[in-house]
């Protein structure tokens, strides 16, 4: 009966241990788990950090590009508008505008007409002292005195109405004659002598400070001896 009593306790003690045992590596096991979850939580958390990090930067760097390249393009734009500035001075020395091989002061309205064909308009202005006529697929109108001589020719041609009044200021400088023309909207004619025959004028919008068109007068043909009238100075 002992015996029997004694194999009962060591089967229950054995039964006990091997409990325990199993019981210790369970909860071994689930430390492991929970440990190796939380390096691959704060793994995750790091590379999303680093990649927020990258777009961030990223962010910026478009943004120094954008602001690079509008900085590029206005450069491009001055030195373009610049040219063409210079450009028109030279022409106008020579009584020209961009887009007409005729010379003012040198050519009559006939002379014109023949190349171009019948003008699209024509009126006669008092206090511009002459008949102006425009001819709009051309971009140009002219202005004639009573002997049909062209004192004045316009330019309209687009690319001007790309410069803007700072840009003519800085290339040629505070300009010697300025005048108000009212309209809508309301224009300033910044003109600059050329030489001794002719004159220059850059007509711009107060609007936006773009040149509208640009003149080249000859005064001299706006003179009227029998009528005592000096003509035009601008």
């Amino acid at each position: 009966m002992r015996k029997y009593s004694l194999l009962i306790a060591l089967v229950v003690i054995a039964s006990i241990f091997t409990g325990y045992l199993l019981y210790s590596n369970f909860n071994t096991k689930q430390r492991e788990n929970q440990q190796s979850q939380s390096q691959k939580t704060a793994t995750n958390d790091i590379s999303a950090s680093d990649n927020n990090t990258n777009d961030v930067g990223n962010s910026s760097n478009d943004s120094n590009n954008d602001n690079g390249s509008k900085q590029d393009e206005n450069s491009v734009s001055e030195n373009r508008n610049g040219d063409l500035i210079n450009q028109i001075v030279s022409l106008a020395k020579e009584g020209k505008v961009i887009n007409c091989d005729f010379v003012t002061g040198k050519t009559t309205i006939d002379d014109i007409e023949k190349v171009y064909g019948n003008p699209d308009k024509q009126e006669y202005i008092s206090s511009a002292k002459g008949t102006y006529t425009t001819f709009t697929k051309k971009d140009l109108v002219f202005g004639f005195n009573k002997g049909m001589q062209v004192f004045e020719t316009r330019s309209f041609d687009p690319r001007l109405q790309a410069i803007s009044r700072s840009e003519i200021e800085n290339v040629l400088g505070k300009a010697p004659y300025k005048a108000t023309v009212s309209g809508t909207p309301n224009q300033t004619v910044l003109g600059y002598t050329m030489n001794s025959d002719y004159k220059l004028e850059f007509v711009i919008s107060d609007t936006t400070n773009l040149v509208d068109h640009v003149n080249v007068l000859y005064p001299a043909a706006t003179v009227n001896s029998m009528a005592d009238d000096p003509g035009r100075k601008w």
